[in-house]
């Protein structure tokens, strides 16, 4: 038989007590502002789907890495791995709305996979899509959205956005003759920042190119920079093809719109940039910390073929979710993340039973007020009631006494400078705020 203190918690998992919610929260409404500035608008999501959903288009590892089962129904449904199937899922099944159709919400997802640094079996997601419009316009605010974001969180110095068109990589690739096993290669070159150069050619190798074929995906992959320095080699590089060179002259107004933006320099562009998931079309990108000692914070790009492949009208669509785990990693990295303890506005403090009735109309006036306040509910005495007021990091603390009460008065102190004041009753409306 299992006894409750051999139940831990699953690895991969994590629990959040009230200070460290406090800390997420404050991160979380900061990626939320910068939604609505936008004027992204939010929507909620099921936890569970049909698993068919995500083999659709999700790619073959992700499948693997589902948290899936039968229902009582019979039915094959998974945990949701991540939002991108289920929001185009959406967009098919509410062809009313009008467009562009720009949502944005916060979801926690699930996947087994081996837990590390940064990465976690279940875990946070902030997702922003635009669906609807295929301009390059859309691609640059998404990424627009993406430099807001690392504002709002003071990151913007700290990371970078690292920008790539798979069609440019995968047509360059193919004038070199590597086209054979081109989604391998191309699922490789994703993995390319964990391995070394050697191990790098060597999959090159396993996966069927002959080393010179090997040597010019790495070279080819090793083109990166700002956009000034870059584009011009690139552009040595591009076949002379109409999707080739359509794909090269919208990453040239790419750069003009972010330009305009004002946040092309917190971008650079990099042809290693691929992002795993099998339904990325054109645009990718993925935001990286500039020391380069963390895993990507988050990826995103475009992906127009997904909604029409779930059975919906050709509905273009482009975005990114960035993870709380790696961004959480950073923040405390640079000394950014928010304090994580509780605070108290007012603790409403009764000298007695006698006067217990009082303190609960007086807490429920300051509550009235928006105000956080807390009461005794234990029969505390007096000095108790102050030591708990301390560790919920009171503000400030209205002490509620029979002598006071007699003149129509409350104590009222300031927990952090120690100083009291005698307030009148009818005073206490507005005397916080």
């Amino acid at each position: 038989m299992v006894k409750d203190q051999d139940i831990q918690k699953l690895k991969g998992f994590r629990e959040f007590l009230p200070g460290e919610m406090i800390a997420r929260r404050k991160i979380f409404d900061s990626m939320r502002k910068v939604a609505e500035k936008f004027g992204f608008r939010e929507i909620g999501t099921p936890s569970l789907e049909p698993m068919e959903l995500f083999m659709i288009k999700s790619g073959e590892e992700l499948v693997q890495q589902t948290y899936s089962f039968k229902d009582k129904g019979g039915r094959e449904v998974t945990l949701i791995p991540e939002e991108t199937p289920t929001r185009a899922r959406m967009v098919k099944e509410n062809k009313d709305v009008p467009k562009p159709i720009k949502w944005f919400s916060e979801s926690k997802f699930w996947r087994y996979e081996s837990t590390q640094r940064g990465r976690l079996r279940e875990f946070y997601q902030f997702n922003y899509d635009i669906f609807g419009e295929g301009s390059v316009e859309a691609d640059a605010e998404i990424i627009a959205v993406a430099v807001e974001m690392l504002k709002e969180l003071g990151l913007e110095k700290a990371a970078e956005i690292r920008i790539n068109d798979r069609r440019i990589l995968e047509s360059i690739l193919s004038t070199y003759g590597i086209k054979q096993s081109m989604v391998e290669v191309l699922n490789i070159i994703d993995d390319k920042e964990k391995m070394s150069q050697k191990e790098f050619l060597n999959e090159l190798v396993d996966a069927g190119l002959s080393k010179k074929e090997s040597k010019i995906v790495n070279k080819v992959t090793e083109l990166s920079g700002n956009f000034e320095d870059v584009m011009p080699e690139l552009e040595e590089l591009v076949p002379d093809s109409d999707d080739s060179i359509e794909a090269y002259k919208r990453l040239l107004k790419l750069k003009e719109l972010l330009d305009s933006y004002d946040v092309l320099d917190n971008c650079v562009i990099d042809l290693s940039i691929i992002r795993g998931l099998a339904y990325y079309t054109g645009m990718v990108f993925e935001i990286f910390d500039t020391e380069g000692d963390l895993r990507a914070l988050c990826g995103g790009g475009r992906y127009d073929d997904l909604i029409e492949t779930l059975g919906g009208e050709k509905t273009p669509a482009v975005g990114f979710a960035p993870g709380d785990a790696v961004i959480e990693l950073l923040m405390k990295r640079e000394n950014l993340w928010p304090e994580e303890e509780v605070e108290t506005d007012v603790y409403v403090l009764n000298v007695s039973e006698s006067v217990k009735r009082k303190s609960l109309e007086v807490a429920k006036s300051l509550r009235d007020q928006d105000l956080r306040v807390e009461v005794d509910l234990s029969g505390r005495n007096f000095g108790n009631q102050m030591g708990y007021a301390n560790r919920i990091n009171t503000k400030k603390l209205v002490i509620v006494g029979e002598r006071d009460l007699e003149k129509g008065e409350v104590t009222v102190k300031d927990m952090v400078s120690g100083e009291e004041e005698q307030v009148d009753l009818k005073s206490l409306e507005g005397y916080f705020q």
